[in-house]
């Protein structure tokens, strides 16, 4: 007897959680959550990829949300910094939407 799973209960996806809360409007790049969920980044590697089960435990409502590195794959953009390449998501309309903010989220800093 052989025991097959499910493609839809075998989630292969990577997940980050993104903070939508720090991720202002008219910075360049939106504000992940690290893995230790301890402070925040652009960089993607920095912020994970974790399990979905993981990051449901470190989700806060209204100021964090799940993202699936498949939604935001084609977005993402290869950044030159501390002597590194890094891939971090731009702040652009069309990946917010991805996301889920609002449009009343409108954060900016003065």
């Amino acid at each position: 007897m052989s025991f097959e799973v499910s493609d839809a209960l075998d989630d292969h996806d990577e997940y980050y959680l993104v903070s939508l809360k720090w991720s202002l409007i008219n910075e360049q790049y939106i504000t992940f959550v690290r893995k230790e969920a301890l402070a925040y980044c652009y960089d993607l590697d920095w912020a994970g990829p974790m399990t979905k089960f993981d990051l449901e435990k470190k989700v806060l409502n209204d100021k964090t949300a799940i993202v699936p590195r498949s939604k935001i794959k084609s977005f993402l953009v290869k950044v030159y910094t501390d002597n590194k390449q890094r891939f971090m998501l731009p702040n652009s309309n069309e990946v917010r939407k991805i996301i889920g903010f609002e449009d009343a989220v409108l954060q900016i800093v003065i």
